[in-house]
Formats: C-alpha cells, structure tokens, sequence
C-alpha cells in the first residue's frame, strides 16, 4: 500500500487507484473482522468429572461461542495443562451465531500434582493480517493419589518392633492409652488392665494390651537420590517396571497396612525442603502421607546417608526406621545402624530393590548380609513383588455401562463428579 500510495503521488492514474482502494478495503475489512471476532468468540472449559485416584477418569465439556453475524473459519485452542497424556488442544471452525461443544476424558495411569490450564484460543481474518488472541490464566489443581497394594507377609516389619514384645530402655514401663488388642490374663497382670467385654464374651478373663510409647513411632524413609534409580529396558507397565514408582508404591501399601495395625506412621522426604510428616494413628492420616508421596520424584541430587543424617534431627534411636532403596552401597547402611543403635540392636528395616530382577547388572545379596551385620532387618524386593492393586481406595470411577434383557443400555458406573470434589489442599479426600 505505501508503494502504491507513492506510485499514487508521481502517477495518478486509474489502475493505481483501484488497486490503492481495494488494498485499503481488504485492510480495513479485515481489521473490522478481527474486531468482531474479538468481541463475539467466548469459550468456556468446565471439569465435570475429577480423578482422584490411578484408575480413574477425568472428562472436561469444552464449548465455544460465535455470537457475531461473521464466522470464524479457524480456531485454534492452544493447551498449557501439566496433565500427562492429556490436552484439549484442537482447531475448529465457527460459523455466524453458532457453538461447538466437545468433550475429552482419559483413564488417569500416573501419580502425581497436575493442573488443568492455563489455556487459550487463537484466530485471524481470512486474509491473515490481524490475529486474535485470548487467554485464560484460571487453573485448577488435580491430584491423582498412587494406588495401594497387598504386600507379601515377608515385606512386612514383625518381630522386636511391635510394642508388646519390644523391651523398653527405662526403669519403668510406659504405656499409652491405645490397647491394640487382648490376651488371656497371665498371673501378676494387674487387675486395671482385665477387658471386661471380652472376659464376658469368652468367659474367661483377659487383659488389654496396649502398644508403648517408645515402639509406637513408625518412620518411612525414601531414598530419593536419582544417581541409584533406574528403569527396566522392557518398559511395558511404569508401576512395575521402573524403580521410583515401585518405591512410591511400596511405601504406600506400608503406610495403609501399618496404619490399619493402629501403629503410629511417619514420613521423611530428603528433598529440599525436606517433607517431614510426623507420626500419627488412624486409617485417616493415610491421605496424608499419600499426598505427600504424590508429587516426590527422583529429583534430590544427594546421597541416601546424607538424608539419613537430616532424618537423625527428627527421628529417635527408639523409633522404627523403614527406608525403601534400590541403592547397592554401604554408607547408608553405617548411618541407619548409628541412627538407631540401641542396647538392644537397631531398630531399622531396609528394603532393598534387586537390580538384577530389573534387567540391570548389581547383586543385592552382598549388600543385604552387610546390613544384617550391622543389625538391620533386610528385605529384597524383586520386579512384581508388588502388585498395584487399583481401587485400593475405593471403586474406580470411569464410564462402565450395562445391557439389559430388553435391549436397553444403562450406566453402571460414573466417573466421580467434580462438584462434589473440591481440590483445596493436598491431601483431602471427599
């Protein structure tokens, strides 16, 4: 256009005027498109069913609006969303007063804190001069807890950690007032402890045992180094296959089954800040460790001993350490045993990931009789051990429909609706 208007100026002749005003009609038409597409283009994105476990099912209704008498001929939707696997992003067309609604779900197979958004939509006039551009900065928090599993009895901590048989390193007993549960009565038991319900229910007496004080803490600890994590080359299924998930999920069955036992169960995160979650009892602090075990990845670029020593601040020699490892090396070993020496040996438990399960070269027998010398409780834990048990917090919740003998079709299962699951921490469950 300023060549021609310039042309214009040496050369007023008809051909350039036509050409100069038909340039300047397509400018401005394009323009006043532009503006228009500004003004009438709305799109909404509404969450209608959450996932708040692996397993379930997340769906999102997405509509866009054209309200202007001049269509749209693309829109393209640009995703910002964290969410692995999962994005809206899409191009569409919008003709004159018209919507297009759409929807997109996916099966949730990966832990973790995701968001949903920031998103936004682009456009142009059919000639491309202008663009359009509109953002929407809102996200919403999505938190997909690991699944649980059932833990082999050889995985699982017994022996001088339960509070009935450990013995306790001062003059006098302390108890608690939680009775895990009931013996028949010996002779000397004190006559305060005899549980009357059961006594009648069995006719005979017996006495509540109540858990110490000293052996009531529990405390998980992860090795999150990502020096000693690795992954099967056979990836097939991520839970079984790579050493990190198997470690979350580890971790997660203990905390549910400890707790179940109404032990008292802890959890320190070596990352930095280090995550420090202190003992509690009851099934109900279970999502409190599963939101913290949400987000930890093998990102912390320091050694398990040196966690150990941060752990060293908040753990007591009398508690019971449970660290989950697939690290070969013998310095952790010396700071757990130091860590939780006692007169009556450490109090510590180890479970060690074989590398060799994995596809990967390492022996962890040499490293396991290193810890039983220094008296620690060691287990090794082989690839599909542990078995992801999904729904292990409740049913799963995704489509799942049913034909009946007529014919009809009828919805048997529905993924969780997202009214009824506000996501204000971590941690909270409906």
């Amino acid at each position: 256009m300023l060549g021609l208007f310039i042309l214009y100026c040496f050369l007023p002749v008809k051909v350039v005027v036509i050409c100069l005003v038909t340039l300047l009609g397509i400018f401005a038409g394009a323009y006043g498109w532009a503006r228009s597409m500004l003004g009438n283009i709305s799109a909404t994105r509404k969450l209608r069913f959450a996932a708040v476990q692996v397993g379930d099912e997340l769906e999102e209704n997405i509509r866009m609006t054209n309200s202007g008498w001049l269509p749209a001929l693309w829109v393209s939707v640009e995703d910002y969303s964290n969410f692995p696997a999962y994005s809206i992003r899409t191009v569409r067309a919008l003709d004159s007063n018209s919507k297009v609604d759409w929807r997109l779900r996916l099966t949730c197979t990966q832990r973790g804190i995701f968001s949903l958004g920031p998103w936004q939509w682009v456009t142009s006039d059919p000639f491309g001069f202008f663009s359009v551009k509109r953002t929407y900065t809102h996200t919403q928090k999505m938190v997909v807890y690991p699944p649980l599993a059932v833990l082999p009895a050889e995985l699982l901590p017994h022996g001088k950690q339960m509070g009935d048989l450990r013995p306790l390193n001062q003059p006098l007993v302390s108890e608690t007032m939680l009775a895990t549960h009931t013996r028949p009565y010996q002779p000397g038991d004190p006559l305060r402890r005899v549980h009357w319900r059961t006594t009648a229910r069995r006719g005979s007496p017996y006495v509540k045992v109540f858990d110490p004080e000293a052996a009531s803490r529990i405390w998980l600890v992860p090795d999150l180094d990502p020096v000693v994590h690795y992954t099967a080359p056979d990836v097939k299924n991520t839970w079984q296959d790579s050493s990190e998930e198997t470690m979350i999920l580890l971790l997660s069955a203990l905390a549910a089954q400890l707790l179940n036992e109404q032990r008292a169960v802890g959890l320190f995160a070596g990352i930095d800040p280090p995550q420090v979650v202190m003992p509690q009892r009851g099934p109900a602090f279970l999502w409190t460790i599963l939101a913290t075990l949400t987000p930890l990845h093998t990102t912390q670029p320091q050694s398990f001993a040196e966690t150990l020593v941060q752990a060293s601040h908040v753990i007591s020699s009398r508690d019971l350490v449970i660290v989950v490892t697939p690290s070969l090396r013998s310095d952790w070993m010396y700071t757990l045993a130091q860590l939780t020496r006692t007169s009556s040996g450490s109090e510590a438990w180890a479970l060690i990931m074989d590398p060799q399960s994995f596809g990967l070269e390492g022996n962890a027998t040499p490293a396991m009789e290193t810890a039983a010398s220094l008296g620690i409780s060691t287990r090794i834990v082989r690839r599909g051990d542990v078995q992801p048990q999904l729904g292990g917090m409740g049913a799963l919740r995704r489509w799942e429909f049913m034909t009946l003998g007529t014919g009809r079709v009828v919805v048997r299962n529905a993924p969780r609706l997202a009214e009824d699951w506000e996501p204000t921490q971590a941690g909270q469950w409906p």
